[in-house]
């Protein structure tokens, strides 16, 4: 293993950049230091502005002649809690034990910061790249997809064909003999075992082709108000949100069999239901509101199309419904077959001298953004970090850091070549 000094210029930066408090905002201190970066090494970028003080960062390098591949990662960060349990200042970029700490530093500031090193190293080296490589740097990402969003409505999407998405793809490999691990993987406890036995460094690490997407959205029924004692001059807005509910799950119902083969099946839950006023009134009000994590067996668009056909049907039968969508993100998949994940598990495995299986995750991230412009976009999720995101004492293994800087100048490099 080696071990990296707090002087190196890559550790360097990220201990930078965890000092920077981008929690859910103020991300353009990020942006203006990748592009200061970028700069001092002749490569220029687009800042895009989200909102005061957000910004999102874009750079290019490649001859264009070619497909184009982006790389992208977030600056902001979720809250970091209780400063209090930290074992060291959230904010101070330490590092200890080859690994540096802070919020961020898993989630994902080592992941955004070995792509860009991955692009400053190709053009100093002047390797030469047919196509375009786009790096993409993005605000909002841990509350609704925002920088992502925004560069899709940009078009920065429109032309990708392949997508490394640089979140933590890794975990203490100690974790292998934990049970709920070795289910994940579909791997017995001998063979976990036998993984962990054969991976020299400190961190397992898997490449993810798949997540699932998420649907958020409200039901709101509109009734009138009446005295309970003569409710038929009234309309119950519970009654007509019921009926709707009945037919909502009778359709998740008919899709239980659905499944794809990495992401399993469609999962619904409704997750707020309120309504009425008083409890002598016939309610003039009620919702309920849903959260669905998708699959691409059954995409955002086609649910929404159904949910909206049984309001309309409820309508007509009297009801008074509406449909509002809070937030729709589309699942993931690329087959193992595909290019860039074998080429992928490739350069990974001998970069990170391990075996890297494959994983699907229940969550999501900016690649649910990007693949709605291109459902044939080839994505993986693969980066520097581990489990620690979004915990106490977050850290990266800066051995495995700098690994992924040199895994992704291959990765770019054989995919552009």
């Amino acid at each position: 293993m080696t071990r990296w000094s707090s002087m190196d210029e890559t550790v360097q930066a990220l201990s930078e950049l965890v000092k920077m408090n981008t929690v859910n905002d103020h991300e353009a201190v990020v942006a203006d230091y990748l592009a200061a970066l970028l700069k001092q090494h002749g490569i220029e970028s687009k800042l895009i502005e989200y909102a005061p003080g957000r910004t999102s960062l874009v750079a290019e390098i490649g001859d264009g002649n070619g497909p184009v591949v982006g790389f992208d990662g977030h600056a902001d960060t979720v809250t970091f809690g209780d400063a209090a349990k930290w074992a060291v200042d959230p904010l101070a970029g330490v590092v200890k034990d080859n690994r540096l700490f802070g919020c961020g530093a898993t989630d994902m500031k080592s992941g955004l910061l070995a792509g860009l090193f991955a692009l400053i190293n190709l053009k100093e080296q002047n390797v030469p790249l047919h196509g375009t490589l786009r790096y993409m740097a993005t605000v909002g990402e841990e509350d609704g997809h925002l920088g992502a969003e925004q560069l899709v409505d940009l078009g920065y999407a429109d032309d990708i064909d392949a997508l490394i998405v640089g979140e933590p793809s890794g975990a203490d490999k100690r974790l292998l003999t934990q049970p709920s691990i070795q289910a994940m993987l579909g791997a017995d406890d001998a063979t976990a075992r036998k993984m962990m036995a054969a991976n020299p460094t400190t961190e397992q690490h898997f490449i993810e082709l798949a997540h699932k997407g998420s649907l958020t959205f409200t039901v709101r029924s509109k009734g009138v108000a009446a005295h309970s004692s003569m409710p038929t001059i009234g309309k119950n807005a519970i009654d007509a949100l019921m009926t709707y509910y009945q037919q909502q799950t009778a359709y998740f119902d008919s899709f239980k069999a659905v499944k794809n083969p990495v992401l399993g099946a469609t999962v619904p839950v409704v997750t707020l239901i309120k309504g009425g006023e008083q409890i002598n009134t016939v309610p003039a009000n009620a919702e309920m509101s849903v959260k669905i994590r998708t699959i691409p067996e059954l995409r955002n668009d086609k649910i929404i199309a159904a949910l909206e056909k049984i309001i309309a049907d409820c309508n007509a039968q009297g009801a008074e419904l509406t449909l509002t969508v809070q937030d729709s993100f589309y699942p993931v998949h690329t087959p193992a077959s595909a290019h860039l994940v074998q080429v992928a598990k490739q350069i990974g495995e001998q970069v990170l001298t391990q075996a890297l299986p494959y994983f699907g995750a229940p969550g999501g991230t900016d690649a649910s953004s990007y693949i709605v412009k291109n459902p044939d976009m080839e994505i993986i999720v693969f980066g520097p970090g581990n489990i620690t995101a979004h915990q106490v004492n977050e850290y990266v293994d800066l051995d495995m850091y700098q690994r992924f800087i040199k895994l992704y100048e291959q990765l770019f490099t054989k995919l552009l070549k």
